[in-house]
């Protein structure tokens, strides 16, 4: 008997060509990454956005409500005349002083009244030049403000600018020197002086006091001159 053929089946060799022919496998590539941009500088010259131009308003807002209190303000407590003001606390105006001051330099004597309590130095002042004037203001115990113009004599330019349109009322004795009583020619005006003179000098004593207290700072006014 023959032994039957055996066939063994081998895989085929591959030879180094066909290994050269096989395809390379694809290199594996990386997943991307998501990188976030870095932020910009804001530029000084960037366009209004919605919420600036919201926060520039509200600014403007308060400016403008602060200028219009401030305005109100004003309006409200600076309104009054001068005899409603009262000179400030730390003020130190001492009319004897100025009055010896001035007394120095004056072509006439210095008019300082020595009024009763209740009265209130506010302010003091000696103009030189062509026609020198002595000038002192008072506050009444009323609250008036009465003010004492004096110069070497009594002229009709220092009647004027005291009293605009002034006219004489009536004519008087008060401490032994020739007074007037005048009334403000203004239409409205309740104005009024007293008018004096003395061998040197002469003063116009002015206000909205009533008669009794402008007769009484103008006697005080003589007696120092006397």
């Amino acid at each position: 008997m023959h032994d039957a053929d055996h066939e063994t089946s081998e895989a085929p060799q591959r030879t180094p060509a066909a290994l050269s022919e096989q395809p390379a496998p694809s290199p594996v590539e990386p997943e991307p990454q998501l990188v976030e941009p870095a932020p910009q500088p804001k530029s000084a010259y960037e366009l209004p956005s919605r919420k600036n131009t919201v926060l520039r308003n509200m600014v403007w807002a308060l400016v403008l409500t602060m200028a219009v209190v401030v305005v109100v303000g004003i309006a409200f407590f600076g309104v009054g005349s001068d005899a409603e003001r009262e000179p400030l606390a730390n003020s130190e105006l001492d009319v004897a002083a100025s009055a010896e001051r001035a007394s120095g330099v004056a072509p006439f004597p210095v008019a300082v009244p020595a009024v009763d309590e209740g009265w209130a130095e506010r302010s003091a002042r000696y103009t030189a030049g062509a026609n020198p004037r002595w000038t002192i203001e008072y506050s009444s115990p009323e609250g008036q403000l009465v003010t004492l113009v004096e110069e070497s004599e009594l002229g009709a330019p220092m009647l004027s600018s005291a009293i605009p349109g002034s006219a004489v009322e009536e004519e008087f004795q008060l401490e032994g020197a020739a007074c007037s009583l005048l009334r403000g020619g203004e239409q409205g005006s309740t104005e009024h002086g007293i008018a004096c003179e003395g061998e040197e000098w002469g003063f116009v004593v002015h206000g909205d006091a009533d008669r009794s207290a402008l007769e009484q700072f103008a006697r005080a006014a003589i007696v120092s001159l006397g």
